[in-house]
């Protein structure tokens, strides 16, 4: 065991290690709705997005949310660095084990990305998007909220449709009484950052 722990804790797989605790604190986040599932999602003008989702496409991560993407690159790219670390570096003297850590490092980096690709395959069809529910013919629906608040900048909503649940983004204005929980109405709806504005629903 204290074999591994100093594994994770050296060069590089430590790296990877910091990493994947960010990662982690992240979902342990979005567990308790403090953040947004599209969190990491890269903000920007319409140019810069498309020009990521062209790249992401082309290196077959595209189609799930980012922070999916950059937790399972993370995981992967920890995981074979810490058993080349384990099984290859430990053996090695310390000058030749730091230039061989950064050979590692690459190479963990480079198995990551298609590793990665493969195991998101199968996940692109849960994320397909429906028009036909996702859009303005929405507004006037109630929905209950799934984060702990809903701020101009924050906020998920479920909207009912008599089977699985409709995941949606939200906001409102603030100061308000929205919470995990609370029923809400939707009011209006934005296209071009697919967000609704939602507004409590009296239940006095």
């Amino acid at each position: 065991m204290g074999s591994a722990l100093d594994t994770i804790a050296s060069f590089p797989t430590a790296i990877w290690t910091v990493l994947l605790g960010v990662v982690l604190v992240y979902w342990l986040a979005a567990m308790l709705g403090l953040v947004d599932i599209d969190a990491l999602d890269v903000d920007g003008d319409l140019g810069e997005f498309v020009d990521l989702s062209g790249k992401l496409m082309a290196l077959g991560l595209g189609g799930v949310p980012f922070s999916i993407v950059i937790s399972l690159f993370v995981l992967v790219g920890w995981v074979v660095s810490g058993l080349a670390g384990q099984y290859l570096l430990a053996w090695l003297p310390d000058l030749l084990r730091y230039v061989a850590g950064m050979v590692v490092l690459i190479a963990s980096a480079a198995v990551a990305l298609p590793a990665t690709a493969m195991a998101l395959r199968p996940m692109r069809g849960l994320f397909v998007t429906h028009n036909a529910l996702s859009n303005v013919a929405l507004v006037g629906s109630s929905c209950r909220v799934l984060t702990l608040e809903v701020t101009e900048q924050f906020g998920r909503a479920e909207v009912a449709t008599g089977g699985a649940g409709i995941n949606i983004r939200v906001r409102a204005d603030t100061p308000n009484p929205l919470t995990k929980g609370s029923p809400a109405v939707i009011v209006d709806y934005d296209a071009g950052g697919a967000i609704y504005t939602i507004v409590a629903i009296d239940d006095s």
